[in-house]
């Protein structure tokens, strides 16, 4: 299993830092930041509902866009006193007091404190996601020094479906298999664990509750419980090296009112990978991660 470790922070700030601090813009070194952060995908066929679809070769990210990723957005943002676009793209932190919210703790640290830094960054708009995607490819640009031109966007819905099931064209998940736990019993995502498991009666309340899970089945991870999201890179990668397609947090589409692929608050036949639900706005079950693509 791929362990959650501090290494998560270094991927994050090296990305960032090949941004920031980058005094000699190459070809060279766009390409290697873009393979570091992206997974190519070959061209291929999505079997999207009853319908074949082709999908032309593309970039996707390894993973949901996290906190520290899009703080350093809304940072240049603020900096270049681009004021109306952060007004678009600002973090909604009071999302967290909705119904499929907390407490406060989430409210106030979420979004900011260190620890949550590789955690898929929620509770934006989809104008803001679409921002961000505008800013990345205008940031990557200068990283080439014009020499690579890519074009970072929302993905379409085949372009998803072809890039969690592969050529596993019946894959209800990205683990080609239709269970939600590996052999060894640990599970493979991280969603609304509700099975008889999971339930327990409060003497004190004197009533039936759902409990936290823990994220493996391991003696270790049995105070690891992970009651909402999961850092973006946590259990196993998909043959592209994807992480977290089903469950963890739904992922917006470009071409689609939708969001894809289910959530920490779905229950297990919701996190599949043609799960989907009608996008509402900004949500704490809500993040994405982005497409990229080179223009000729």
């Amino acid at each position: 299993m791929k362990k959650i470790s501090n290494i998560l922070f270094l991927t994050a700030s090296i990305f960032l830092l090949a941004f920031t601090f980058s005094k000699k813009p190459s070809l060279k070194k766009a390409k290697k930041t873009l393979q570091n952060f992206c997974s190519f995908i070959p061209s291929g066929n999505a079997l999207v509902g009853k319908d074949t679809v082709s999908v032309q070769s593309f970039y996707v990210s390894k993973t949901e866009i996290t906190n520290i990723q899009y703080q350093e957005f809304l940072y240049d943002l603020k900096k270049k006193g681009r004021i109306k676009d952060y007004e678009i793209a600002k973090i909604d932190s009071v999302k967290w007091h909705s119904p499929y919210g907390y407490n406060e703790k989430y409210s106030e640290y979420y979004h900011k404190h260190p620890a949550y830094h590789n955690y898929p960054v929620v509770n934006i708009t989809k104008k803001g996601a679409e921002l961000y995607c505008e800013w990345l490819s205008k940031k990557y640009d200068s990283l080439s020094n014009g020499e690579l031109k890519i074009k970072f966007r929302l993905p379409k819905k085949a372009e998803w479906i072809r890039a969690a099931r592969g050529d596993s064209h019946f894959a209800k998940y990205t683990w080609k298999n239709p269970y939600l736990r590996n052999s060894d019993g640990i599970f493979l995502a991280n969603f609304a664990r509700i099975g008889v498991e999971s339930v327990h009666f409060n003497s004190e309340k004197k009533k039936y509750e759902v409990i936290n899970i823990p994220v493996d089945g391991s003696m270790n991870s049995l105070l690891k419980t992970v009651d909402v999201t999961a850092p973006a890179e946590s259990y196993w990668p998909n043959d592209f090296g994807l992480y977290n397609m089903n469950g963890n947090v739904g992922e917006m589409l470009d071409d689609k009112n939708e969001v894809i692929g289910g959530d920490w608050a779905s229950p297990g036949y919701d996190v599949r990978i043609e799960s989907v639900k009608k996008y509402t706005g900004a949500s704490p079950k809500t993040g994405f991660r982005i497409v990229a693509t080179v223009v000729e």
